[in-house]
């Protein structure tokens, strides 16, 4: 984006750009909802508040979606530019898909935990406990008044300035109470037991006893779920020091006793807080419900761009080879159908730019050849007499005549002779390439041809052949006699250039090589068999590649010259095959024949 100093890679500008808009939308939601909905209402808890924004967004952003939807076909339709006016109908699609059983899920749930809310407390639970509680509560008054009664007897000993231990424990044998395993007698100081009739299992603490009206005396259940006493405290002048005692309570039923006044301690906390927990209740799902939404919207527009940009890139790669453009190569980037989509399309561009060019090539060829044959009978025509003539002059040339005469006649001859001949050659390849004849196909295994073409060179001084033939190739068809004419054209261009760049002495140069190889490419619904001829020689440069395959076509310091590749191009056109030239990396030049496989 423009607005950015930071550099943002192109596909993140648009989910930026996206995410930028969706915070706009929400925003403006929001804003309508507080001045529509909420400008004089109070006290609206934040569920209903969110679920308002909610209420207001959803729409907003619809209509976003549908009016960049028709502002953009009707760029189309002006610009004749296409655009990503399917990505907002993908957009709105996953959008429908993801909330329209969003909220009637929402509402169901939010309905449903109100009735069990209101189903759980409009039980008689609240009655049956305080039924419950109400016969455990007249037990322990029972146990407790008992137990008071032999407490005031033990608050004058204890209540004194230093009470004494013995003077206890004699009240406690008076009473029977130390060897009755059903109390308890405990004189502590400092909260550690100092004097008592028994072990005691339950925890102690001066701090949870609570006072009763009665002065110096405070009580406590302690209860466990195997063990219930009902305790007394009796306070002596040194708070550091008092008397506990103690009668056990719900003997053998001790943890039903247990579980019934923590049950109704958690109903009293869960009365107190029913109010609150429906509202967080809500309030969870709400927000799960929001951020669902959210995500859902995120998402649709990423997804959508995801599945969208292959197809529009398509689109708008389709429009420009319609226009003539063939250098063109869409980027792999979804595998599936639409990546195989994208490499059918990759594939018949380049298809079609092949046969845009072999066409061309078949057009200057036809030229050339009508050329080539008028040429060949002009010129084959006075070149005997002119080379019968040149011979006579020489052989008539008689002693009478001076001798500086005579060596220039002489020369003169010679020089008609000899270019004659040169003109004899051309007109032979005119000829030639004037009858070029139909290749007669037949299915064959290609490795033989090479293999045999290769013999013819392989003798070659200062020149090594490396043969990389693929396993198990499929036939092709070919005509045995012509493609040997490829690959003899093939070598003889190889060897040739290694010899030129020997001759030119480059450093580091010690074996020329020559390295043949095939392998079988697929493609969707394609095979393709790839043979490639590299060398180490001069190579070609690229600015004069495209012109390699022309007649006659030259440089001085290149090594391809003469009507030869323009041969072989046009014989690989015949076997429904293409053919192109690049650098080796053997330093060279690198031919690279695709046949299809039969």
């Amino acid at each position: 984006m423009k607005w950015f100093p930071f550099r943002i890679e192109e596909e993140n500008r648009y989910y930026l750009r996206d995410l930028l808009i969706l915070s706009g939308v929400i925003s403006i939601a929001v804003l309508a909802a507080e001045l529509i909905h909420f400008r004089n209402s109070e006290n609206i808890d934040i569920v209903d508040r969110m679920l308002i924004y909610v209420y207001y967004t959803v729409p907003l952003v619809i209509l976003f979606l549908i009016l960049s939807y028709f502002y953009r076909n009707r760029r189309n339709l002006e610009t004749g530019r296409l655009k990503s006016s399917i990505r907002y109908r993908l957009s709105l699609s996953f959008l429908f898909i993801a909330m329209l059983p969003s909220f009637p899920v929402f509402l169901l749930t939010s309905n449903v935990i109100g009735r069990v809310f209101e189903g759980f407390y409009g039980l008689d639970i609240a009655q049956a406990l305080e039924a419950g509680d109400h016969f455990v509560r007249k037990e322990l008054d029972v146990e407790k008044n008992n137990l008071l009664e032999k407490a005031k007897l033990f608050r004058n000993l204890v209540q004194r300035q230093n009470p004494n231990p013995n003077l206890l424990t004699n009240r406690a044998n008076e009473l029977d109470l130390i060897s009755n395993p059903n109390y308890y007698v405990g004189w502590y100081e400092n909260s550690v037991p100092v004097l008592e009739n028994r072990s005691f299992k339950l925890a102690i603490s001066p701090e949870e006893f609570t006072s009763f009206g009665t002065e110096g005396i405070s009580e406590k259940l302690a209860l466990s779920q195997n063990l219930g006493f009902y305790l007394l405290k009796i306070d002596s002048p040194n708070p550091a020091k008092f008397l506990i005692l103690g009668k056990r309570v719900f003997q053998g039923e001790e943890s039903k006793a247990y579980s019934f006044i923590n049950t109704r301690k958690n109903y009293i906390t869960a009365d107190l807080a029913k109010e609150k927990l429906p509202y967080e209740v809500r309030l969870t799902i709400t927000l799960l419900t929001v951020f669902a939404f959210l995500l859902s919207i995120f998402f649709s527009l990423v997804f959508a761009r995801k599945i969208s940009r292959p197809i529009i890139d398509l689109a708008n790669a389709t429009q420009k080879v319609s226009l003539g453009d063939t250098d063109i190569n869409l980027p792999l980037t979804e595998g599936g159908e639409i990546g195989a989509l994208v490499e059918s399309f990759n594939q018949m561009v380049k298809d079609l730019k092949s046969k845009n060019e072999e066409l061309m090539h078949t057009q200057r060829i036809a030229a050339w050849k009508e050329v080539a044959q008028r040429m060949a009978h002009e010129i084959k025509n006075p070149l005997t007499p002119i080379q019968l003539s040149a011979e006579r002059i020489r052989r008539k040339l008689n002693s009478e005549v001076p001798e500086e005469f005579q060596e220039i006649v002489t020369k003169g001859s010679e020089t008609i002779v000899g270019q004659v001949k040169i003109l004899e050659h051309l007109v032979n390849e005119f000829s030639e390439f004037a009858r070029m004849p139909a290749p007669r196909l037949i299915n064959q295994h290609l490795e033989p041809v090479v293999l045999e073409s290769a013999k013819l060179f392989e003798h070659t001084p200062g020149i090594q052949i490396e043969l990389n033939f693929a396993k198990n190739l499929p036939e092709i068809f070919l005509d045995k006699k012509l493609f040997l004419g490829i690959m003899n054209n093939l070598f003889k261009n190889a060897v040739e250039a290694i010899e030129k760049r020997r001759q030119r002495g480059d450093s580091g140069f010690s074996q020329g090589k020559v390295r043949i190889s095939t392998v079988l490419e697929k493609r969707i619904m394609r095979r393709s068999v790839v043979l490639l001829v590299e060398d180490n020689g001069i190579g070609v440069s690229p600015e004069y590649r495209s012109k390699v395959f022309e007649p006659y076509y030259s440089t001085k310091d290149e090594h391809v010259s003469g009507i030869g590749l323009a041969i072989v191009q046009k014989t690989v056109i015949d076997h429904n095959g293409h053919i192109s030239v690049d650098s080796s990396e053997l330093g060279g030049c690198k031919f690279r024949i695709e046949l299809p496989v039969a």
